[in-house]
């Protein structure tokens, strides 16, 4: 982690042992490292000030520009892409247990929704809605930062999340219910192979098995998703591999033999043949060289 980040976050103390916060640009981009997956740790709320970047959450690329929302979840596998020079945007990010340690009892619909991974995470807002999201964060931030001994600070800072989580809740159920969600069959076919391949890429990493599961041909499968992906299918489970792979190696929780037995290789030399055939690099360099899951940016 950069260390002037990281010496701001400790003087902050993050609120409540790291558990939410409100960022800047300016803090975040030193954290910023792009075409590297990693794994958010918390869920975020990203609102683009100005410019625009580019990223993946859970191979689906998304570019975000001024006034656009972001809704991340924990557990995404995100990559960043590329961003403008002028890029400035503000998040707030917190842990799922803050909200019960704050006596946050949202309704169990409304949080599923407002986080769920199979709903729109990216909405945009419109000139009224984008000043008072901004504001509030920023309100949100200032009060952070008030001295500790500040009178009733704590529930200061409470009422201030909770004011800009119902606000994010409110207007995201404004564009979820004016913004259908249509899939046409290939999309579709595209959206069960991915989900399939999510829960069991470790496992299975045949296009056969898939196409199988989804009664469909190897071949119409690869067509399919290639159309929908620009990639074939058989692409796409490479891809989910290495990133996983990537994500396991800069965690440094396990070594290579370790990350190879976690990912189904039948050995620890095939895995870094694979490795190295779509990276140029062998599991243990990479390893050595990342740390981007030990600290993601969001």
């Amino acid at each position: 982690m950069n260390s002037i980040v990281e010496q701001r976050c400790m003087e902050k103390d993050l609120v409540n042992g790291g558990k939410m916060n409100v960022l800047t640009s300016a803090e975040i981009k030193p954290l910023m490292i792009f075409n590297e997956p990693f794994r958010s740790n918390s869920f975020a709320v990203i609102v683009v000030q100005k410019g625009s970047f580019v990223f993946q959450n859970n191979f689906v690329k998304n570019t975000m520009n001024a006034k656009d929302v972001y809704l991340v979840t924990p557990g995404s596998l995100c990559e960043l892409h590329e961003m403008s020079d002028d890029l400035e945007f503000i998040s707030m990010g917190f842990k799922k247990e803050y909200l019960k340690e704050q006596g946050v009892f949202l309704n169990g619909a409304e949080i599923v929704h407002l986080f769920s991974s199979d709903l729109v995470h990216k909405f945009s807002l419109n000139d009224e809605e984008f000043e008072e999201m901004v504001f509030s964060l920023r309100s949100l931030k200032r009060k952070i930062n008030l001295p500790a001994s500040t009178p009733h600070f704590r529930d200061v800072i409470r009422h201030s999340f909770i004011s800009v989580l119902y606000e994010v809740l409110i207007v995201y159920s404004k564009y979820r219910v004016f913004i259908p969600v249509k899939l046409n069959r290939q999309e579709e076919l595209t959206t069960h192979f991915l989900n399939l391949l999510s829960d069991n890429f470790k496992e299975e990493k045949r296009v056969q098995h898939y196409a199988k599961e989804l009664f469909v041909t190897s071949r119409h499968l690869s067509q399919v998703v290639k159309q929908v992906t620009g990639k074939t299918a058989g692409e796409i489970i490479d891809e989910m591999v290495i990133n996983e792979a990537k994500v396991l190696l800069s965690s440094h929780v396990m070594n290579v033999s370790q990350v190879a037995d976690e990912l189904r290789f039948s050995d620890q030399s095939f895995f870094g043949k694979f490795f190295k055939k779509y990276t140029g690099i062998s599991p243990s360099i990479y390893r050595s060289n990342s740390t981007i899951a030990i600290n993601p940016p969001f």
